[in-house]
């Protein structure tokens, strides 16, 4: 490795690189293997979530940093900060079990045969994005040998390390596609070896590792790769930057004729304007690159980067305002302490890019320090929202709380689902308090009900929720009248199911609740059961075959909060009309026809 006078990263060839960095691949590959064979059987270390979150993420994400370190720093050095960097995702991994032992939480769902929990999908992505950006600031600190670089150096470098996973990883796809393809050639021959082969996790997670690293070590030596996909990625992103001026420009002309209310009105608002936020901060570096130094932009996106730094506050101060307005309304929740943290950095951004805009300079030099704080700010925020520091699991339930002991929310009001199922431990912890809460307004209503959410039945350790016969019965309310939902359909084991993903919601987790409507809608006098999930507009129709099980037969869509045709169906008020196509029946076969939607679903006043 040699460094320019300016501090700037210059590439030795390293082709001499290519072993060790495949070794390294195929360690990876052999250990990420052992490791999900062990969750998919529940062996050994699978046992100990705190063990194998962290050994999995560090796994996952600290050899492809070893690998392109390699080139970069010093042995020691380079030892050195793996190690940081493993500690720092070992310490994310160990988090993200301890908060979801014993809890129960919608959405996560169990790997392998016996249900062995793996690291939620926030924690693994972000913890690679914690990686990328730490990393990125470190190899270029060691490349100047200093903390602080020249801004031209995290140019290069974050951009190349971005380009080189992005192109590894398209060729591990296209690796895999080329296989399959294999595959179905030798499949026109009846020769299945290459298929089942393809279906083997000890094949392809050492391949696919092996191929990354393969990946990473061409794009390394070959830098004229990466350098031409980030001129023509940065040529084309700056052009859109013209784009986003002249529709940001717009609607920023309109609100003051439209008001904000409607902006409120869509309740997320907070989100999109992040969002734009996000984009024309990734706009504006398209067009500033590696700063003074690199090749001027046209005058016109120069004008356009302007401009759109003395919007950028603008739009932040639009989405914190909204985000505020929810917060003070209805609390915090996991999805607004992330749009909080969001909007955290996004004032750096706003205020920095602003600052810069207002130089006289017509090269925006500011936008340089702004990023690199920024880009520290973001690892410490994204670090303090997966670690107890912010948990939003957390932070939500001591904020929900405080408002029903405060009386702003009243008991029956309440979403104790949210902590029975939504926010991990912290959420059963504060279940657990509120059993015995005797000071709060309505003290007895709020210990009977969070009684009545701890006995909901849970899932186990991270498995889904599956409702038993006497939830089902709690859940599923008949709005017939007279007559209540078959104990034959409540009883039926639901889990076993071939289909599980088509049945309703409260099938399958037991915070979902069902209004049911018996109706005879085959036409054999005998009752069929059509499930509304939460009050959908949704219908699912079961009948009861000979057996005497129930299966899903069909379902149907009527407007939403359309009253008339749930009267009707609890009414019988209705009439079997014949389909619009019939079915075909060839040599005693039948053949049906699904017809399409004749128009929008109308309800009938």
């Amino acid at each position: 490795m040699q460094n320019n006078q300016q501090g700037t990263l210059q590439a030795t060839p390293g082709r001499d690189l290519f072993a060790p960095r495949l070794i390294i691949g195929i360690v990876q590959g052999l250990v990420l293997y052992l490791l999900m064979n062990a969750a998919h059987n529940r062996g050994g270390i699978a046992t100990i979530p705190l063990l194998l979150f962290p050994l999995l993420l560090v796994t996952l994400f600290i050899p492809p940093a070893f690998i392109v370190g390699l080139q970069r720093m010093r042995g020691p050095r380079l030892a050195m900060w793996a190690a940081v960097l493993a500690a720092v995702v070992a310490i994310l991994g160990c988090h993200d079990a301890w908060r979801s032992a014993g809890a129960d939480i919608v959405g996560m769902q169990p790997f392998g045969r016996t249900g062995v929990p793996l690291p939620s999908m926030a924690v693994t992505f972000y913890g690679g994005v914690i990686v990328f950006i730490a990393y990125c600031l470190v190899l270029a600190g060691e490349a100047a040998r200093s903390w602080f670089a020249p801004y031209e150096s995290y140019f290069e470098i974050s951009w190349k390390l971005g380009l080189q996973v992005c192109l590894s990883g398209l060729f591990v796809c296209a690796l895999f596609l080329v296989l399959w393809l294999g595959a179905a050639l030798f499949l026109l021959l009846k020769l299945h070896f290459l298929e089942q082969l393809l279906r083997e996790s000890w094949f392809d997670i050492p391949v696919s590792a092996m191929a990354f690293a393969s990946a990473l070590h061409i794009t390394d030596v070959r830098p004229d790769i990466v350098q031409g996909s980030r001129t023509l990625v940065l040529s084309l992103l700056s052009w859109l930057l013209l784009v986003l001026v002249v529709i940001v420009g717009g609607f920023l002309a309109t609100l003051p004729f439209t008001g904000l209310g409607l902006l409120w009105a869509t309740r997320s608002a907070t989100w999109i304007l992040l969002g734009v936020a996000a984009l024309k901060i990734v706009l504006v570096n398209a067009v500033f690159k590696g700063g003074p130094g690199s090749d001027p932009a046209p005058r016109v996106l120069r004008v356009c980067m302007r401009i759109s730094c003395l919007m950028l506050p603008v739009l932040v101060i639009l989405a914190t305002y909204a985000l505020a307005l929810r917060i003070e309304q209805y609390g915090f929740t996991p999805h607004r302490i992330l749009a909080c943290a969001g909007t955290f950095v996004a004032c750096f951004y706003a205020i920095g890019y602003a600052w810069a805009a207002l130089a006289r300079t017509d090269t925006l030099a500011r936008i340089a320090p702004v990023n690199v704080i920024t880009a520290w700010v973001s690892v410490a925020v994204l670090v303090a929202v997966f670690t107890p520091l912010a948990d939003p699991a957390r932070l939500s339930v001591d904020s929900q709380v405080d408002r029903l002991l405060a009386g702003r929310v009243e008991p029956e009001k309440f979403d104790y689902n949210f902590l029975r199922y939504r926010s991990a431990r912290y959420g059963l912890q504060a279940l657990a308090r509120l059993q015995g809460e005797t000071k709060a307004p309505n003290a007895t209503t709020v210990r009977e009900l969070s009684t009545q959410a701890a006995r909901q039945p849970g899932r186990g350790l991270l498995g889904a929720a599956r409702p038993d016969a006497s939830t089902l019965a709690l859940n599923i309310v008949s709005r017939t009248p007279g007559q209540p939902v078959p104990a034959s359909f409540l009883s039926k084991d639901w889990n076993r199911a071939t289909q599980k993903w088509m049945l309703p919601g409260c099938l399958n987790f037991g915070s979902v609740k069902c209004d049911a409507y018996l109706v005879d809608l085959t036409g054999d006098h005998k009752s069929n059961v059509v499930l509304f999930p939460n009050s959908g507009s949704i219908g699912f129709v079961f009948d009861q075959a000979s057996d005497g099980g129930w299966q899903l037969v069909g379902k149907f869509s009527i407007a939403p909060d359309c009253a008339a045709v749930r009267d009707a169906l609890a009414k019988g008020t209705f009439q079997l009309v014949e389909p619009r196509l019939r079915d075909i029946q060839v040599n005693g076969r039948r053949v049906e026809v699904e017809a399409t939607p004749a128009g929008g679903a109308v309800c009938s006043r």
